[in-house]
């Protein structure tokens, strides 16, 4: 009995860098005066983004961007 098919391999296969791409772009592209004034670390997402795989995106755009967007946009 297989649990995981071939086709979820594949989808996750081209969701996972693309979620990473996708957060270290947005991570790169804040200004620097926003990072501060959120109390967010972008070395310490950027490393959170790279090593935890599928889970350090979701933490990115879940927790850390929307600090950045109060913070940025005042």
């Amino acid at each position: 009995m297989r649990f995981v098919g071939p086709e979820i391999i594949v989808i996750l296969t081209l969701i996972i860098p693309m979620l990473t791409i996708a957060a270290i772009v947005d991570l790169l592209r804040r200004p620097a005066s926003s990072w501060p004034q959120s109390g967010q670390s972008q070395a310490v997402w950027a490393l959170v983004i790279i090593f935890i795989g599928l889970v350090g995106p979701i933490l990115y755009f879940t927790i850390a961007k929307p600090k950045l967007d109060a913070a940025t946009y005042r």
